[in-house]
């Protein structure tokens, strides 16, 4: 080769990798990453204060419309704050949190210190008539009011748009589950979800809301909490 064409062609090539080394540190940099939380926002003095699950901080929170529609909805009922599972950005130094997924706003049941959160992978429930279903690793658990509960085996179906489809035909069962991402408020207690479930079991189709477990994070940047 051409000793000047050697010459370009090395001066090429660190020229492209400064750059690309250039573009990743800044990115790291400017980006913080983001975390799944569970924890309490109140209102105070006009402002949204979120305080995360075992801790004594509390960080202003940088909520979109559509977020502080939601808690003042709920803190209207519920005086010393609505729980919240949330995923966002902490800034340290402005003592600032910014959501980019709202996961799950409720005001009663368990919160911080719910037992299934980290074994589940989704939890899907509704009313009238009542029925929920766990989604873990090993199975599907289906409730029901006044009924024994049912464990079946699974299989899972992704449907693009973030959309999945569970089903099961074991045991003269026949389960679908189709799962949707949109918001979802709970007819009874209020609670709002990130998920919308339709339910057929057997000849009977409901329809509730849904909410990933502590196994499985979404894949979305945006939605409602921004």
């Amino acid at each position: 080769m051409h000793p000047l064409r050697l010459i370009g062609l090395c001066l090429v090539t660190a020229s492209l990798s400064a750059c690309q080394l250039n573009s990743f540190t800044s990115t790291k940099d400017a980006t913080p990453p983001s975390e799944r939380m569970q924890g309490t926002i109140v209102s105070s003095e006009g402002q949204w204060l979120f305080q995360p699950c075992g801790t004594e901080q509390t960080y202003s929170v940088n909520a979109s419309n559509n977020l502080k529609q939601e808690l003042t909805t709920l803190a209207a009922e519920a005086p010393h704050g609505v729980f919240a599972d949330i995923q966002g950005v902490i800034d340290e130094a402005q003592q600032r949190f910014t959501p980019t997924l709202r996961y799950r706003l409720q005001i009663e049941g368990q919160a911080c210190n719910d037992p299934d959160l980290a074994r589940l992978q989704l939890r899907a429930s509704g009313n009238e008539p009542f029925w929920s279903i766990l989604q873990t690793p090993r199975g599907l658990i289906l409730n029901q009011a006044d009924q024994a509960s049912i464990a079946l085996p699974y299989i899972e179906e992704e449907l693009g748009d973030d959309r999945f489809y569970l089903s099961s035909e074991a045991n003269e069962h026949n389960l679908k589950l189709w799962i949707t991402p949109k918001q979802c408020i709970d007819s009874m207690s209020g609670t709002v979800y990130h998920l919308h479930a339709k339910l057929q079991w057997n000849q009977e189709t409901l329809t509730g809301c849904a909410a990933f477990g502590g196994l499985r994070n979404s894949t979305q940047v945006q939605n409602s909490a921004q």
